[in-house]
């Protein structure tokens, strides 16, 4: 049934998506989708705005579909795109049901999703930017929490936080699930919510308008998934392989935009190229805090940790109730990892 509703959207983004074409030119293209404009998705722009897919004589073409990640991994499940820049329990719910998925490079390694309160909230809780992360974990208890939906990754990293400090998701909070992170800024700035799981830049936005940062998941705040693969490159077996030129320079390109996000002495430039060319209408101030809080969980490198996709099944056996049953090595590989 996965596999043929997969097919189904593959086959209805068709309608919607050019050609690839073929001939020399046009082996070099490489179609990358994703869910959204997003700061997780740095790394592919900086290696566009710095060059480093043109010196890897790669042209690359990003998709948005704003239907989600189940389609922007279809268009890839059926040929219509190469890469789906997105989060590994996506490749690993697909390879569990039998696509051709394999994630291969690593793009952002902590959980980056920040819960903010209001900041009456976090008085009533004597919070302060030295309060310990249980404390602002119980500071939950109560709330109205907005996430983007049943099983998502806010949904999860909020049920997360609430059992850290054993507090019960179903009983000790109340989880709203909003249809998305546009009317879930709405929720909370109405405070119609007291809290709200997402991500930067909408973070830094509400921060700046005075409210309160209880955990900053960029900086690895989550005490036990510190480090987890959050965003990865992923692709089919098929494509890869198909030529492992292409995908190794692929990873060289982005590999360089990692060490460019991570230099002190080259990392302004790129922030200011991609604030021009992909968040034009977003303010530069709220753009430059977002993207120096997002420093932290870029990867430093291309290639996937070996024990990354097996922390991320035990996330989900924890937090969803998908039965998975997919060896951690089938859905990754670093094959094609630059020397």
């Amino acid at each position: 049934m996965f596999l043929k509703q997969l097919r189904s959207i593959a086959f209805a983004c068709v309608l919607f998506m050019p050609p690839l074409g073929n001939g020399a030119h046009a082996q070099d293209k490489i179609t990358f989708t994703t869910s959204s404009v997003s700061m997780l998705n740095l790394p592919i722009y900086v290696a566009d705005v710095m060059g480093f897919f043109t010196e890897q004589k790669i042209e690359p073409e990003i998709i948005v579909f704003k239907t989600g990640g189940a389609t922007a991994l279809a268009a890839v499940l059926g040929g219509n795109a190469n890469v789906y820049i997105g989060a590994p329990s996506t490749a690993i719910s697909a390879a569990n049901k039998g696509a051709d998925t394999i994630a291969f490079g690593a793009v952002i390694t902590e959980f980056a999703l920040n819960i903010m309160v209001h900041k009456e909230v976090a008085e009533r809780a004597r919070l302060t930017p030295q309060s310990s992360i249980e404390d602002r974990f119980r500071a939950l208890k109560g709330l109205k929490i907005g996430v983007t939906g049943a099983g998502s990754a806010t949904h999860q990293i909020t049920q997360y936080a609430l059992k850290y400090v054993k507090l019960d998701p179903e009983r000790d909070a109340t989880i709203v699930f909003v249809n998305s992170n546009e009317d879930m800024q709405a929720a909370f700035l109405s405070k119609r919510i007291d809290a709200v799981t997402t991500a930067n830049p909408a973070s830094d936005e509400m921060e700046r308008s005075g409210s309160f940062l209880l955990v900053n998941g960029a900086a690895g705040q989550y005490p036990t998934i510190k480090g987890l693969a959050n965003i990865l490159l992923i692709g089919t077996k098929r494509w890869i392989s198909e030529k492992p030129d292409r995908t190794t320079r692929l990873l060289v390109a982005i590999k360089s935009a990692e060490a460019v996000v991570h230099d002190q002495n080259r990392t302004t430039h790129a922030r200011d190229l991609v604030a021009a060319k992909y968040f034009p209408q977003l303010d530069k101030a709220i753009f430059d805090s977002a993207w120096n809080n997002m420093i932290p969980a870029v990867s430093k490198t291309p290639e996937i940790a070996d024990d990354a996709i097996a922390r991320n099944i035990a996330f989900l056996k924890e937090f969803t109730d998908q039965k998975i049953t997919v060896a951690p090595e089938k859905v990754f590989t670093n094959a094609y990892q630059p020397k």
